[in-house]
């Protein structure tokens, strides 16, 4: 059975917006499923008393949405809105809250911030004839406390026909794992695909019968390398790792740009070279010789290997049995290391037809590059990404690809690419992911700049970047920026 964890999800959710589909669409077309599968379930609701719990977050906005709805369909409804309107964390959840508060005829809607005014409710919870659970969906975090651990308990001892919108409350999608209590429902309606925490034993339990909803969730969503890649990527910016090594022939203005964007980024960038023709110096990064740089791989999370020098400090790498992971644009370094290491391997499409692995041909359209990629990532046995006019990324089963904005062909882009990539590979982000936000970030870096007709510099690079993180409000990934 096809299961979606929770962050790619969140993936697929923000790619869909990025692709002409709204997230507030897809908030109306959850809320309406859950509606409409109780018009279904009850025959005729008309009269009927449904209490929705709601949370701060995208599942108390479908539950919003869901209390519209059923309003509709004639049920007086009582909304309990679990935290303060004011940290509701969406634009969709808020403009959903101010709807559900203009319906005053239909709708009640109490506030909840303490166990005492969720106490003084218990009467009217026991006298419903559904409850709909809307609290906290996939975004389960630690441990529950109060007023959410009674709210469950309350919906637990109700005796009534209880409805979870996407996950039962507190049980973990992704894992089945239980944050000390969870809702337990007698169905489910999850959205788009299964959660793996639902096909548990303890989400099985939990979630009773399963339903699965489409919301239009378009495919190439989650084909896509867009916006909610770099985005996911982003949240392991600061937590584990963030050092890494690169080991070039020389540093130039064309590959300086590794040093200076990773400088950003990463907490550590231990560098060995021998011509250094750009100068660059910030305080995480370190020069160092060859027998050093192999020293420090054994705390380095990646090592960026190219040229002699790369191939110098593979061998190196290899003999020492230090265990590191590699990314390389070298089909020669990638081939020799794969035994050995974990290894990511970028290549442009005209390195891919001069290697002889595919054919012109096969870069003309989006399902071409995918099979290629795919096909190219398995027969390596490591993840592969292709800059072409279509980007396609896969580790063998997953593949990825761009086909919007301008495809990277100048040096300096194609460094940023390894640039942005090799950062979140540092910070413990998975293959796919990394190359993915890459591809993104970079060809959106190369589209604004052409829009405004600037020349291909660093400077310009660096600007460029750091506008379009603040548009997304992820600036924070420039951890370093001072």
């Amino acid at each position: 059975m096809e299961t979606i964890t929770s962050e790619e999800m969140a993936v697929a959710d923000e790619n869909s917006e990025y692709l002409g589909i709204p997230r507030i669409l897809l908030m109306e077309n959850a809320g309406k499923a859950v509606a409409d599968h109780l018009k279904e379930y009850f025959k005729d609701l008309r009269g009927k008393f449904v209490t929705v719990f709601c949370g701060t977050g995208n599942n108390g906005g479908d539950g919003m949405v869901a209390a519209r709805h059923l309003a509709g369909y004639g049920c007086k409804v009582l909304v309990i809105f679990l935290g303060s309107p004011d940290k509701i964390r969406t634009y969709e959840a808020s403009k959903n809250f101010t709807a559900i508060n203009s319906m005053k005829t239909t709708i009640e809607v109490i506030v909840t911030k303490d166990v005492t005014t969720l106490e003084s409710l218990t009467d009217r919870i026991k006298n419903s004839d559904v409850i709909v659970d809307a609290i906290f969906g996939t975004g389960i975090k630690g441990e529950i406390r109060e007023p959410w651990l009674t709210a469950i308990k309350q919906i637990n001892e109700s005796g009534k026909y209880v409805l979870a919108i996407d996950v039962p409350s507190g049980l973990d999608p992704d894992t089945g794992a239980v944050a000390g209590t969870a809702v337990k429902a007698n169905t489910t309606i999850t959205f788009h695909r299964i959660k793996p925490g639902l096909l548990t034993e303890q989400g099985k339990i939990l979630s009773g019968r399963l339903i699965v909803a489409s919301i239009g969730i378009p495919p190439e969503a989650e084909l896509i390398a867009g916006p909610g890649d770099l985005r996911v990527a982003a949240t392991y910016v600061g937590k584990y790792g963030g050092r890494l090594g690169i080991a070039v022939d020389e540093i130039s203005d064309d590959n300086v740009i590794l040093l200076q964007i990773c400088s950003l980024i990463c907490k550590e960038v231990v560098v060995t070279s021998r011509v250094i023709l750009s100068e660059f110096s910030k305080h995480n990064v370190k020069y160092v010789n060859i027998e050093k740089f192999i020293d420090s791989a054994k705390m380095l999370p990646v090592v960026f290997l190219e040229g002699n020098v790369g191939k110098d400090v593979l061998i190196k790498i290899i003999n020492s049995g230090v265990k590191v992971s590699m990314f390389t644009h070298s089909y020669e370094l990638a081939n020799l290391a794969k035994k050995h290491l974990d290894v990511v391997l970028s290549l442009q499409s005209k390195d891919v037809t001069s290697l002889g692995l595919s054919t012109p041909d096969a870069f003309k359209d989006i399902k071409s590059v995918m099979k290629v990629a795919k096909d190219l990532s398995k027969k390596f046995g490591i993840p592969v990404s292709i800059m072409a006019e279509i980007d396609g990324i896969s580790d063998g089963r997953t593949v990825k690809v761009n086909w919007f904005s301008d495809p990277i062909r100048e040096l300096m882009h194609k460094y940023l690419y390894f640039t942005i990539a090799l950062a979140f590979l540092s910070w413990g982000v998975g293959a796919v992911r990394s190359l993915s936000a890459a591809s993104f970030l970079t060809r959106n870096v190369i589209a604004k700049l052409l829009q405004v007709h600037r020349i291909t510099t660093f400077d310009n690079i660096l600007l460029t970047l750091r506008n379009l993180l603040d548009e997304m409000k992820l600036s924070n990934i420039l951890q370093n920026s001072s």
